[in-house]
């Protein structure tokens, strides 16, 4: 051991030995709960202003981080694009009276917005195009992440994503009971089509299963369980692009405007005129919609968008990953993690508590901090409506929570008025979640008592 990290281990210990109690009391959470008896649990807390550890428990193990990595994608797309960048979805003219729409990957783009869009090209033109061309380059058109379930394809929490991307790529589904003896009843509430096979049946409660089978056939959604009362869902379109058509080819009648040859896909001539411009809120509110709601999709498309910023180039996730990796390559943790999406529901994704308490002190000396921050989740909001309300100001944090995957991270003040980084990883558990995360929540209480 060098002199160095000799005296650094002396001065950890040092201040290690002022708090006994703290990781006494932390490590008997721990090690008590019958949780930890089978499923893995990984903690690290760090002075945000020191960066010294104040506590850790299986801190490098790699773990799946599930929503909390949107902290770190998001803060590399938030840098990149800043936070008054907006999506552009615009209208131009060529001078073969074409119009085109350019699409700009905006995850909160609606029929509504669409048809606005569409209004305000037709009073600017005041006379009927030739063909409605969609310049799709803004990203690729690779719809889900490396390692995502095929079983979740009906999830309406993981739609497909793609620079086609219109409500979210969901429709809505109303079910009915069956009376008299008859099936009950489903409609999809779109025009969208899409083939149902009703295998459901009247029961004593609603238990609605949607499933889609590809190897017996792409196009088919299969409903099962039973129903009681009538009720309404969202299901995710098989096909994004299919679905931006039919919506799109809704929007040109609600806006009455007329073309008389086809709708095709290609580029924006570099001499088309600019005739109309629909934008988003600015980024900042949409990644707060993002982590206070953990939007898959919304964090998927701003990840490739700021990818393609970055570059230059076509959005994908690969550019995108390649932004992540400079926004922490200076962290020493960084060589030992793997990223393959935004969103972090990738089983492929690997971190460890330490890299996410090192990775949030990193953004906690960043200039933006405290505009970043409050995009966080506090208790009240979100994820966390209804968790640690006795300490609603002191925190922002992101939970994560997956099949036999549970996660927070964030910062807290604590009540001696210090600052901490803290991450709770919680892996290959098989208990009820609310149970996993109420022991989440007694380590964090813990660490707030510091």
């Amino acid at each position: 051991m060098n002199r160095y990290k000799f005296i650094l281990s002396i001065f950890t210990l040092i201040f290690m030995s002022l708090n006994p109690a703290f990781c006494t009391n932390l490590d008997s959470i721990i090690k008590n709960s019958e949780i930890n008896n089978n499923a893995t649990i990984a903690v690290s807390v760090k002075d945000a202003k020191t960066g010294r550890t104040v506590y850790e428990y299986n801190e490098n193990k790699l773990v799946n981080p599930a929503s909390v990595q949107k902290i770190f994608t998001m803060k590399a797309a938030y840098d990149e694009l800043k936070p008054e960048y907006t999506f552009d979805t615009k209208a131009y003219i060529d001078t073969n009276n074409n119009l085109y729409i350019k699409l700009s990957a905006d995850p909160s783009l609606s029929t509504a917005k669409l048809k606005n869009l569409l209004i305000t090209a037709k009073e600017i033109h005041k006379k009927s195009f030739n063909d409605i061309i969609i310049d799709d380059s803004i990203i690729d058109n690779k719809q889900w992440g490396t390692g995502w379930m095929w079983d979740d394809d009906v999830n309406q929490l993981l739609p497909k994503y793609s620079p086609y991307t219109i409500n979210q790529n969901k429709i809505s589904v109303k079910i009915t009971p069956g009376k008299n003896g008859r099936l009950p009843e489903i409609k999809n509430n779109s025009n969208y089509h899409m083939i149902f096979v009703n295998l459901l049946k009247n029961g004593e409660a609603n238990n609605i299963i949607f499933e889609r089978m590809p190897w017996l056939s792409s196009d088919m959604t299969y409903v099962k369980g039973s129903i009681k009362t009538e009720t309404t869902m969202k299901l995710p379109v098989d096909s994004p692009q299919s679905y931006f058509m039919n919506e799109l080819r809704k929007a040109i009648s609600g806006a009455g405007l007329k073309y008389s040859g086809q709708i095709k896909t290609a580029p924006v001539p570099q001499k088309a005129k600019l005739i109309a411009t629909e934008s988003s809120e600015n980024l900042e509110k949409i990644i707060a919609e993002t982590l206070k709601s953990s939007n898959n999709l919304y964090s998927e498309l701003i990840f490739k968008v700021a990818g393609a910023h970055y570059t230059q180039k076509q959005g994908n996730t690969d550019n995108a990953i390649d932004l992540f990796q400079k926004q922490y390559s200076d962290l020493n943790e960084s060589k030992d993690i793997t990223i393959v999406d935004a969103c972090g529901i990738s089983r492929n994704n690997l971190i460890s508590a330490n890299w996410t308490t090192s990775a949030l002190n990193k953004i906690y000396k960043t200039p933006e901090f405290e505009q970043f921050a409050i995009l966080l989740p506090k208790p009240m909001e979100g994820t966390l409506s209804n968790r640690l309300l006795d300490i609603s100001l002191k925190i922002r944090a992101k939970t994560g929570t997956a099949s036999g995957i549970s996660s927070i991270a964030g910062y807290i003040d604590t009540k001696s008025n210090k600052k901490y980084s803290f991450a709770i990883f919680v892996q290959n558990h098989n208990t009820e979640t609310d149970k996993v995360k109420k022991l989440e929540d007694d380590i964090i209480m813990e660490i707030y008592k510091m």
